[in-house]
This record gives structure tokens, sequence and C-alpha cells, in this order.
């Protein structure tokens, strides 16, 4: 019996000391620290990897010899956390810095789990140390390029209604990380203005309801009380079910954009308002009407509470106030300007430069006069309304309060002061000098100066009732002929008689004009019906089409026209007489002795347009199209690791044509299949040809639009030009850009894996110019990034683009991608992507796109070992 026990003892003994060994031979093979502590903090025991990390022995290491390598500003934290998890008997976890053998402190996890005895109590803490370095580093410049970019990201859970945000979005809440908890949906909605709080919730709301991302502007409160607008992108999350369980997206600072959106507005509703000032000034009947509408323009313009118009008279009455908006109702026609006192319309006067008044209160400059300083006025700007001869008088803007004019504002009130001297000039013009410089010499007839006179006021009027005008560009056929056989004096006669038909087919308020040669053009006003002009049309073709009969000699001639109607084919003179000399062209072409209304394709641009669409549905039968190819190189060697596949199109009349003009135009018309189909087939039987004969082992890289990513077979498609041209799966590397992969994740998703499946590489091309969602992009089957072109151009000077250069390399090589930069250009380019650890590039460095006949020859010097660097024939 004893015996038994004995032997029963031993076995258990055995089997502990095995179980210990094997303990030992799985703690000294991990590759993170592992430690052994008792409940009190003291150190029992180490695997190798803290003695190899620390450079500590394992007795310098036991009992508390452990704390000198934390860093400093982290063991008071460390230690809290440490007695929270053993008060709590809860698993420990906690970030912080471990100094290594070199001095160099690096990130750790650390991490540790209690063991208990048979009655529950805690006898040991088991725990390791992560090296976590590298992701903090590359976080820390993901945080950094989202700080350059004042983008930050969020997510935000519908079940628990718990929300992340980094702290870019933080700030732009203006809330502290440190002290403030992410808040919940309700609590961010009260962040915002009244109008966005609603709009957050609606598109939230929506995007729950219809599973598709939001993007919508919103605009903050702000604790200090600086608003700023935020552009907010809502990507819904979905469970197994297909209910959208929770959001991710981003949030960004559009407050500059917002400011020039707004500015930019302000500009152009000053223009519109300036030009139907002009507009209005010309079909004026007089200078007051003028003088009004340009006071109540200015008011609008400047959204001020005070405009005036002051104009020059007789000495003892020096400025006046003509007109003005705001003014007490005595005051118009009143002198404003005291002769004794220096106010702020003398320098005006004496300089002819404007004079801007941010506060009269605090400007001790000028004198306020009267009007000023019985009104409240506190701020304005004045300008000079010149003329050629003398100053006519002053335009000035007022405020209420103290406002802060610009240079637009300038620009734009000196604007509405020369459309006042046009319209003085223009009352003091000589009658006849002003019939001789708007008619016609030979004929009497309006020429194009006052047809667009004429034209401007007619449009006006139309704008103003609901009408339409009609524009009529006539060309007289065959005319050439006769000045050719008759003479120019009877050609000069024939053209006087058409003058005078045209001028008899039309009412009193229209006009005919002659625009030199045999050209005329009619404008009709009052246009009710577009069957109106059509009348007035065959009129006119019926009353050239009756025989000329002129010195015994009967000429015949025939007219083409084109027609073109205000508002539908246009809204001013200009864009009338180019649409209706479009649609008279075309009127020519179909035989002439006609007309024809315009319509949008007969811009020269939509035929230009149109005709290479139609030459592009031929191009691929009439080997038109080919590829050009631009090597890929290791950064570190220079060795060529590939190549890419670029379409061009030799166009049999244009030339050479680039992919930016007609891969548009391919997506747009249907075409970018079938042509995306014969460049991967074409890519992939040259490369297969080239692997072949030993020419190369690198891949052939070929770009993929979207609209072909997107077709139901597109995988099927791969695989079968794999099979006919007989290219290594594995040497094909297909290239999507960001928008691709973004759309539709799952079908994305499977698209990608079951490429991958076939053997085939997969890129992200012109990375950084999208959003790409990082939680999505870890998940693709990805083998390489590139980086676009606009971040390479800008290295290595601009800090901007350096920055994101860095963090999409960094984050690249973190989630075990190839990264790839296009566009380099310089060594200094070069060497900088270098320093940053990308691993290949492209660009005109090392080679520009080749032939297939200059691929194939740079690609056999290189594989011999003659090209190291660039050479001329190839850059």
């Amino acid at each position: 019996m004893l015996n038994d026990r004995q032997a029963e003892l031993n076995r258990i003994q055995d089997a502990l000391r095995t179980s210990e060994a094997e303990f030992r031979t799985l703690v000294e093979t991990m590759p993170q620290i592992v430690w052994v502590t008792r409940p009190d903090g003291w150190h029992i025991d180490f695997n190798q990897s803290w003695l190899d990390y620390t450079g500590l022995t394992l007795e310098e290491s036991l009992g508390f010899g452990w704390n000198p390598p934390f860093h400093p500003d982290d063991r008071a934290r460390a230690a809290e956390r440490w007695h929270q998890a053993t008060s709590s008997g809860k698993t420990y976890e906690i970030e912080y810095r471990l100094r290594r053998w070199d001095g160099v402190y690096h990130w750790m996890l650390g991490r540790a789990v209690p063991m208990r005895d048979a009655e529950g109590n805690i006898v040991k803490w088991f725990g390791t140390c992560t090296n976590i370095d590298d992701l903090k580093r590359t976080q820390e410049r993901l945080d950094e390029a989202q700080r350059i970019g004042k983008i930050g990201d969020w997510e935000y859970s519908l079940i628990t209604g718990e929300s992340i945000c980094s702290e870019v979005v933080y700030n732009l809440l203006g809330r502290d990380s440190r002290r403030d908890p992410p808040p919940t949906l309700h609590e961010s909605a009260m962040l915002f203005d009244t109008k966005s709080a609603a709009l957050l919730k609606k598109m939230i709301h929506l995007g729950v309801a219809s599973g598709q991302t939001q993007t919508f502007d919103l605009r903050t409160k702000g604790n200090n009380g600086k608003e700023t607008d935020v552009q907010i992108v809502a990507v819904p999350r979905k469970d197994d079910s297909g209910e959208v369980v929770s959001f991710f997206g981003t949030m960004q600072d559009i407050s500059e954009r917002k400011h020039a959106e707004l500015s930019l507005h302000a500009r152009a509703q000053q223009q519109q308002l300036a030009a139907a000032l002009g507009r209005f000034a010309l079909s004026a009947t007089s200078l007051d009407e003028v003088y009004k509408e340009a006071a109540s323009t200015i008011s609008q313009g400047f959204k001020v509470e005070f405009s005036a118009v002051m104009l020059l008279d007789e000495p003892q009455r020096p400025l006046f106030l003509q007109s003005g908006i705001g003014w007490q109702p005595d005051w118009i026609g009143r002198q404003v300007v005291d002769p004794e006192k220096q106010t702020q319309t003398y320098p005006v006067l004496a300089s002819y430069e404007p004079v801007i008044i941010h506060n009269f209160i605090e400007d001790f400059r000028f004198t306020p006069s009267e009007l000023i300083t019985s009104h409240g006025v506190v701020s304005g700007i004045d300008v000079l309304v010149g003329c050629v001869e003398k100053p006519i008088g002053i335009l000035g803007a007022y405020a209420s309060t103290p406002r802060i004019f610009s240079t637009d504002d300038v620009a734009f009130l000196q604007g509405l002061a020369n459309i006042l001297s046009a319209a003085v000039e223009r009352q003091r013009s000589n009658e006849q000098l002003r019939y001789m410089a708007l008619h016609d010499p030979l004929t009497g007839l309006p020429n194009r100066l006052l047809l667009t006179d004429r034209l401007n006021v007619a449009l006006a009027f139309a704008q103003r009732h609901d009408q339409q005008v009609a524009l009529l560009f006539l060309d007289l056929d065959r005319f050439k002929h006769v000045n050719d056989v008759f003479g120019h004096a009877l050609g000069d006669r024939l053209l006087q008689e058409v003058a005078r038909r045209l001028s008899s087919c039309v009412r009193a308020e229209d006009t005919v004009s002659r625009q030199g040669g045999d050209e005329f053009i009619v404008a009709l006003s009052g246009i009710k019906e577009e069957q109106d002009v059509a009348l007035t049309a065959d009129k006119l073709l019926n009353v050239i089409a009756s025989p000329f009969i002129l010195e015994d000699t009967e000429i015949i001639l025939g007219i083409s026209i084109g027609v073109a109607c205000f508002p539908r084919h246009g809204e001013d003179a200009k864009t009338l007489m180019r649409n209706a000399d479009a649609a008279m062209y075309v009127a020519k072409k179909f035989g002439r002795n006609g007309y024809q209304f315009y319509a949008p394709e007969m811009n020269m641009r939509a035929l230009d347009r149109l005709t290479l669409e139609s030459d592009l549905h031929r191009a691929v039968e009439r080997n038109e199209l080919f590829l050009m190819y631009q090597p890929q190189l290791a950064l570190s060697t220079g060795d060529v690791i590939g190549l890419e596949a670029l379409i061009r199109w030799r166009h049999p009349t244009r030339g050479l044509i680039l992919p930016d003009q007609f891969i548009p135009i391919a997506e747009e018309c249907g075409l970018i299949v079938p042509v995306g189909k014969w460049v991967l087939e074409t890519a992939c039987r040259q490369h297969a040809y080239w692997v072949a004969q030993g020419i190369t082992k690198g891949s052939m890289a070929v770009n993929i639009s979207a609209h072909q990513f997107r077709q139901a077979d597109f995988c099927e498609q791969v695989s079968d030009v794999l099979l006919r041209t007989g290219l290594p799966p594995h040497l094909l590397e297909l290239e999507v850009t960001e928008g691709v992969v973004m759309q539709g994740i799952e079908q994305v998703l499977h698209k990608l894996n079951t490429l991958r499946e076939l053997g085939v590489t997969l890129a992200i091309d012109d990375f950084g110019t999208g959003y790409s969602s990082l939680n999505y992009l870890k998940q693709f089957p990805l083998h390489r990034l590139k980086i676009d072109q606009s971040f390479t151009h800008g290295l290595p000077g601009d800090q901007e683009s350096g920055a994101i250069a860095k963090a999409i390399i960094q984050m690249g090589l973190s989630l075990g991608l190839d990264v790839l930069a296009e566009g380099i250009e310089t060594q200094e380019q070069e060497k900088h992507l270098q320093a940053l650890g990308c691993n290949a590039g492209q660009g005109f460095l090392y080679a520009k796109p080749l032939s297939d006949e200059e691929c194939e020859q740079y690609l056999c010097v290189t594989s011999s070992g003659l090209v190291n660097q660039p050479k001329g024939e190839f850059v």
C-alpha cells in the first residue's frame, strides 16, 4: 500500500515537472515578453524575451527590478491600473512605454490574468508585453494627417448609443477628449445649431432606412462663439440580417470652403446686379431712373441700410443727394456737404480714389456730414462717378454698424459708378454721331452695336414681363457670285434692296440689322409663341425669293436663316447670336433657302464630340487603339518589377489622342466595357509573349474602370483572358481606384476574393485622392497601394504632401502591402520616398510610357544588367 502511494506521488510529480517543462518551452518560444508575479507585485519569473529586450539579468529583474525600465511618465498610471486590477481581480490591460537595452523606449501593450487556487484566491498573475510601437507610430502619423486635413473619423452604435471620436472630431465639436466623454447622438445634436441638429437626426434616420451612405453639411455652435462649418460622411454598417446597427465616417472642417462659396456667391450676385443695372441703364428713358436704380442696386449688392447717388452741381450746391435708399425723404435733392467741413467726399473728388470708413466714430481723418450723423451711419464707402470731361458725382454705400469693406466691394461700387458714367456719356453724345456709330452706312440699317443695344433692351423687358425674344441670323445664298459676275456696285445696290424687303416684313418694334457682307440679323421682340417666329421666317424667305430687277438684270437669290429664341436658346445677346449663327450654318448644310431653329447639338463642340464618339465606336475594329507600357521599379535595387499598360488612340485625322480625352466619352456612351476588355486581353497577350521569351519576370498592371468591374461576369472574363493568352495569373495585377472598392462593400469583397483565388494580384490606384475606410481596406485581399502622383509631385518640399505620403506608406507597410509611388520625376523625390520606406515607383525619372518595341528593348537592356540609371532614350 505504501509503495503504491509513493508511486502515485512520483507519477504526479513527474507529470507536474513535465507540465512545467512544457509551459517553460511555450513561454520561451513566445515572441512577447512573459512575466509572473505575486499579488503584491513581487515578480518571480520572466522569459528570455524580457532579458533580451531590457538587457537585465534575471536576478536584476526579480522582485521590483522590473520597475526601472518603465518610462517615468507612465509609472504612476501603470501602478494605479495594477492596483485596480489586483483589487478587482479582473484582467489587466494597459499601454505604456518600456526601455529597451539600448535606452530607446518602445510602446508596449501589457496584459495580465490572475491564477487562482482551489478556494478562488489569486496566487499569481501571468502577464505579457506585446510591442505595439510601429502601430502607435502609424496611428500618430494618421492623426497628424487628419489634423493637417482638418478631417477626423468617428463611429456610432445604434444599439448602445455609444460613439468613438478621433481627436480632430473633438476639436471640431469644441470638446476636450481628455475631459469629455464621446457624445451620444442626442448630445452631438446639441453641439450644432437648430437647423443642423434637425438635419443630423434626419440624415441618420435616412441612413438607417435606406442603408445608403449619407453626406451632409452642418454648423457647430462653438463654445467660444465661433461657429464651424463641417461636412459629415456617415456610412451605415449592417449586421448579418441586413439591419443597420451602427455608422462610421468622417467629419471635416469646411469653413474656409463655405466662406469662399459665400464670398463667391456674393460676388456673383453683385455681378448679376451690375449687369442688370447696365441693361436698365441702356433701356431707361431718363438718367433719373438710372440714378434710382443705381441706389437700389447698391443697397441690394452690399446689403446695407443706406445708399446714395450724389451729383456735382453749380458752386453754391457742390454736392447734392440726387437719389438714395434709407434717408429721410426731405434729404433727397438737398446739399449733403458743408463747404466749410472736410468730409470724406473731398478726397474722393480731389484724388479720384475711393475712401473707406470702417467706423466713423474711430476715424478722425474727416468730419462726418450732417447726413451721416443724423441717420446714425457708422461705416461706409465712397467712389467717384467719373466721365470723360469731368467728375459727375459720388456713389456711396453706408451701414449702421462697423463693417470691413473689401477690395471686391470697391470694385463692385466702382463698376456701378462706371455704368452711371456710361449712361451719362450716352445721354451727352451727339445724336448724329450716335446715328453714324450705330448704323450701317450702306443700308442705313442698325449695325451690330445698335442691334446689341436694342436686343439688350428687349431682353431686359422680356425678362421682366415673361416674354420671348427671337433672333434670326440671315445669310444670302450665292451672293458672292453676284459680286463676281456683276461687280460690287450692283452688289451694293442689291444689298440695299434686300435691306428694304427685310424691313418691310417686320413690325416697327422689331430690328433688322446688317452685320457686314451679306449677313443680316432680325430681332423680334414681344414674341408669345415660337410658331409666330416661323411665320416671320417664311415671310422673309418668300420676299427674298422674289426676283430682283436691277439695271434690267434679273437676279434670283436665296437665303438661309438660323433662329434662336430667348430664353430657351440663350439668356444674353452674345449667346443668342452665337446660337442663331450655328443654326444658320445647319440650314445651309440642309440645302439652303430654308430656316432652322437652334438645337444644343448644333454647338460645334457638341458636334465635335459626337464625331469623336462615332469614331470611337470603330476605333477597335480599325486597330486605332494601342497600348504603351511604363516600367515599375524597385526603389531599393533599381530592378524592373513590372509594367503598367496605358491605352492610347491614334486617330486617322486628329493624330494621337490621350486617355483623358476619350475615356470619359467611352464611359458615357457605354464603350468603356468593350474597350476595357480589349486592353486586358491585349496587355495579357503581349506580356505572355515577353514572359515566354524570358525578357521579364515581372507583373503586368492593367487599370480596371468602375463600369468594367461592376460587370456581373467580370471575374469570369479575367479567367477567360488568362486562359486564352496563357499568362500566369500571378503576373497580372489589376488596378482599381478607391471609389470602385468603396461602393457595395460586400459585392466588391466577393469579387476581390474571387480574383485573388485565381492568383491575380490586386492594387488600389491613385490612393489618397478618395476616401477609404481603413476598417474595410484591411479586409480586402490587396497586394499594393499606389500613391497618387499629386502627392509625389510635392515632394520633398511640400510638408502636407510629405505627411500624407508618409502616412500612406506606413499604413500600407503595417497592413503588409507593397507601396508604389506614381509620377517620380526627380532623384530627390526618389530618395525621399526611399527614406519613407516606399517599395517601388514609376515615372519619367525611369522611363516614359513606351511602345511595345521600345518596351521590349528596355526590358532586354535592363535584364542584361546594363541599366541601373535612367537613359535618355527611354525618358
